[in-house]
């Protein structure tokens, strides 16, 4: 998981926003409105702004949705909850369909998971190779890690080729003498860390504790 910036509101949102949240209300009070008014907020527009924002990865276990798990825009808040936000784009994310199937309708205002749209997930987390953990004593890095099973095995198995492919690449810095040759693999090692690349807070802290970073 890593920190996540926003881009701007999408212009459907800003030309709709209003409409659809009154659109969706009525059909809660029972009125008759079109079907749609449960998934406006899935507009291919607002997706592919959500997609973009994320680099295609599920903003909470940082999987590659496009090859990975299938994925969709969803709520941070659940709108089971809060009604009010299912158009807001500060609730909106990007998420892969098992972390959205385990953080199912958790909402708990006092004792949130880690959003992170709004958090630094590191100021939570522990990354040490394919594992990640809750900082000590740190309950909403706990919460998220447990929720989210963070630690399921399909996840640990994808995080560890990733850092086993990494390796090769850490072992020739190693050897390679100071020089232009040197200098040319470390950005090897760092464009395979990059925020775009999946599970980059994973490779980022193996990097840095192979003290290398």
């Amino acid at each position: 998981m890593i920190r996540i910036e926003k881009e701007p509101v999408p212009a459907v949102l800003v030309a709709h926003s209003e409409e659809w949240r009154e659109e969706y209300a009525q059909l809660l009070a029972g009125e008759d409105v079109p079907a749609a008014a449960r998934t406006r907020y899935r507009h291919a527009d607002i997706k592919a702004a959500l997609r973009r924002e994320a680099r295609d990865k599920c903003a909470y276990c940082e999987s590659r949705i496009s090859h990975v798990y299938p994925g969709d825009a969803d709520h941070i808040s659940p709108v089971v909850h809060r009604p009010d936000l299912i158009v807001e784009w500060q609730n909106l994310a990007y998420v892969c369909a098992e972390c959205n199937r385990r953080k199912g309708d958790y909402y708990a205002p006092a004792e949130p998971l880690i959003n992170p749209y709004m958090q630094s997930p590191e100021d939570h987390l522990v990354f040490y190779g394919p594992i990640v953990l809750q900082r000590p004593g740190n309950f909403a890095g706990l919460r998220t890690v447990e929720r989210l099973a963070l630690g399921r095995t399909a996840l640990v198995e994808r995080r560890r080729e990733r850092i086993e492919a990494l390796q090769p690449l850490l072992d020739l810095y190693a050897i390679t003498p100071p020089g232009a040759d040197r200098d040319l693999i470390w950005g090897q090692i760092r464009g395979a860390c990059d925020a775009t690349e999946e599970y980059s807070a994973f490779l980022g802290a193996f990097v840095y504790q192979s003290g290398l970073g």
